[in-house]
């Protein structure tokens, strides 16, 4: 018996619902089917997938015949041919040589940058004064990737940088979905500012990869260090412009999820005493043991003592999963679970959507951490799906996992944040990753 069901609604009222509201279709359209087709063209028929064992088939079991697809060349505009957009053994071999950088020893490593960027952030934060929070995160973790991936200090520019970043995100974001995507090179607005903030990300990888190449020495920990060691297949140094590929793979998809993600972890504290308060008594019992024992943590060791902090990041991955979307599309036809699909389809699978199951996670909209108590192995393996999964999940998980944990423990440790009056509800924003649309005006309250 085949488990794809037909959209009730026609193509056109189905194309103006999902470009006026991405993430309502997607909800909407979820209790609807384990797969859902669209009913678009027999050219390239569309499916949302919505069940988690065929998420892990096309995700896991079936992806050596899939491809990223359309979201992969609008993605190539900026990136190039990083991580995130090469194709199957580009893919791989990039995989093979990148995986180093992200080893336990040297995220452990990592955890002393964030501890130190993260402590200078409060530093310059004043009671009671507010501070656009997606701006602030979005430098704190801009500073973070520099100084953690390239050996560069980007204090001076980061409000530029973050600038750049953001111009690149919202412009890509109107393009991948867009029904008609015009070329790169045609001069319209969105075109023109897109190149120039693309330059401005590009003079501060170019001066990092010259003076890395000056110093290897002072290097040699880094991303950046890493790469300029790599040779290619021939036994060649990989050439200059594979490396900035690589580097603004890590700069776009490296912070600003991150970024995303703790600002709806400050608003999902705010709208949540209780789970505030928790993770005000973790806080408070690992200062006492600090004070006891004499000494503080290390970073790594404040890590592992922040047990509810973390759940709280992972239930705000869960609720607003910066990759709210993932595309994937077929060349020859596939048979999964007993259902067959014709060559040229594509796939829409949205972790958003998926997360918010209530069979599965009970009272699915509320902001619960203490869910994530038993970890997630009650769950299906792909009922929850942060990171993606596959080998083109994440392979940075952990580190942003690490990343956002110690941020949140961090700042808590001397701050609340209350939403400025007046702002409403906080409402997503789809763009290439999950944000709270028109940021969030917040206020630090020393603890």
């Amino acid at each position: 018996m085949t488990r794809i069901v037909d959209i009730p609604s026609s193509r056109v009222s189905n194309f103006f619902r999902f470009q006026r509201d991405p993430l309502g279709f997607l909800v909407d359209a979820r209790p609807l089917g384990d797969v859902v087709s669209l009913r678009t063209s027999s050219f390239q028929p569309t499916y949302i997938i919505n069940a988690p064992d065929f998420v892990q088939e096309l995700l896991v079991h079936q992806e050596d015949k899939l491809r990223k697809g359309r979201s992969a060349g609008v993605l190539r505009r900026t990136i190039g041919d990083g991580l995130l957009t090469a194709d199957r053994n580009a893919h791989r071999q990039q995989k093979r040589y990148l995986t180093p950088v992200f080893y336990k020893e040297r995220i452990n490593r990592y955890a002393e940058v964030v501890i130190e960027e993260t402590q200078r952030l409060a530093d310059s934060l004043t009671d009671g004064v507010p501070v656009p929070m997606h701006d602030v995160m979005m430098q704190l973790t801009l500073g973070i990737i520099a100084r953690t991936m390239f050996n560069t200090e980007v204090a001076r520019d980061k409000a530029a940088l973050a600038e750049a970043v953001d111009i690149t995100i919202r412009h890509t974001a109107s393009t991948i979905f867009s029904p008609l995507i015009l070329p790169f090179n045609w001069p319209t607005p969105g075109n023109l500012a897109h190149r120039r903030a693309i330059r401005a990300l590009e003079r501060m990888v170019y001066g990092a990869i010259a003076a890395a190449r000056g110093n290897p020495e002072a290097y040699a920990d880094s991303l950046l260090g890493l790469l300029l060691d790599t040779k290619d297949e021939d036994g060649l140094p990989i050439a200059d412009v594979e490396i900035r590929d690589q580097m603004m793979t890590m700069l776009l998809a490296g912070h600003e999820t991150t970024a995303n993600a703790l600002v709806w972890a400050w608003h999902g504290l705010e709208r949540s005493p209780g789970a505030a308060a928790k993770l005000r008594l973790e806080l408070d019992a690992i200062r006492l043991r600090g004070q006891a024992d004499g000494e503080r943590p290390s970073a790594s060791g404040f890590y592992r003592e922040l047990t509810y902090a973390k759940q709280v990041i992972q239930e705000t991955l869960r609720l607003y999963p910066p990759a709210w979307a993932i595309l994937r599309e077929s060349e020859p036809g596939l048979e999964m679970l007993g259902d067959r699909f014709p060559p040229r389809s594509s796939f829409l699978i949205s972790p958003y959507a998926i997360h918010r199951n209530s069979d599965v996670f009970g009272d699915a909209e509320a902001f619960r951490p203490d869910r994530f108590e038993d970890g997630v192995s009650g769950w299906a393996r792909f009922a929850y799906f942060p990171f993606g999964g596959g080998s083109r999940g994440c392979i940075g998980s952990q580190f942003a996992l690490m990343e956002a944990v110690l941020i949140l423990g961090t700042l808590a440790e001397r701050f609340d944040f209350v939403s400025v009056p007046g702002q409403g509800d906080a409402v997503p924003e789809p763009l290439v990753s999950l944000r709270i649309k028109g940021g969030r005006m917040m206020i630090p309250r020393r603890v």
